[in-house]
């Protein structure tokens, strides 16, 4: 009788040490991201990707719909070669770009700040 309540808070304890660790961990990417430089990269965008940002199920969607929010991705290319970055930018900057354009990226650490085209 004893083992199920003691697994019970063992898993419960697991789950909270498991949220509190990324709690931290964006609340440390974030202020690395306040205090890093504004970088430029001359760059290619190579590929865009809208996606719903909501999980909801069909069946939720059908019984309380709900506008669906875009999350918008862009990845880009280096053009003196390098590793793709990728960034989720705003819907904006998403429209605005098209795969091919070349450009200078600007990002603050991980984030996306603009695009300007060449």
């Amino acid at each position: 009788m004893s083992k199920m309540p003691l697994f019970f808070i063992a898993v419960v304890a697991v789950i909270v040490v498991a949220a509190s660790f990324r709690f931290v961990q964006q609340r440390r990417q974030n202020a690395e991201n306040d205090a890093a430089p504004v970088m430029e990269r001359s760059v290619l965008v190579a590929t865009k990707r809208e996606t719903p940002s909501n999980d909801r199920r069909s069946r939720q969607r059908q019984v309380t719909p709900v506008e669906d929010t875009m999350r918008y991705e862009v990845w880009f290319r280096p053009q003196s070669g390098g590793l793709e970055l990728k960034m989720r930018v705003t819907p904006e900057a998403y429209h605005s770009m098209s795969v091919g354009d070349k450009g200078t990226l600007q990002y603050k650490g991980t984030r996306f700040v603009g695009f300007v085209p060449e």
